[in-house]
C-alpha cells in the first residue's frame, strides 16, 4: 500500500540549498528525496528527544511516527536514549508485546 503525500512549499536559505546539493551529488540521489530522508531522521530524532524530556510516552511516540513500540525503543538505543520505565510505559510495552 502507498503512503498519499501531499506537496509543501519550503524557502530555504541559500547556503542551506547548497549543502542539500552538494550532498545529493555524492549520494547520487534526487534532491526530493534527500529532503524525504532528512525529514524522516528529524522526526525520529525530534521524538526521541521528546521522549528523553518526559513530554511522551514511548507508546504515544510510536504512535505519531506510526511505527511500533518495538521499533521506536530501537530507535532510542541507536539514539542513547534511556527507555524511562514508568507504569505506563511498562503497561504500552506489555500491550504491545502481549496484547490486552
Amino acid at each position: 500500500m502507498t503512503e498519499k503525500s501531499a506537496v509543501i512549499t519550503v524557502r530555504l536559505s541559500k547556503r542551506n540549498l547548497e549543502r542539500i546539493e552538494a550532498l545529493r551529488r555524492i549520494e547520487d540521489v534526487d534532491r526530493s528525496t534527500l529532503i524525504k530522508e532528512f525529514i524522516e531522521d528529524g522526526l525520529r530524532r525530534r521524538v526521541a528527544d521528546l521522549y528523553r524530556r518526559g513530554k511522551l510516552t514511548a507508546g504515544r511516540a510510536a504512535e505519531i511516527l506510526g511505527i511500533s513500540l518495538r521499533e521506536f525503543l530501537e530507535i532510542l538505543e541507536r539514539e542513547g536514549v534511556p527507555v524511562n520505565w514508568d507504569s505506563e510505559g511498562i503497561r504500552e510495552y506489555m500491550k504491545a508485546k502481549y496484547g490486552d
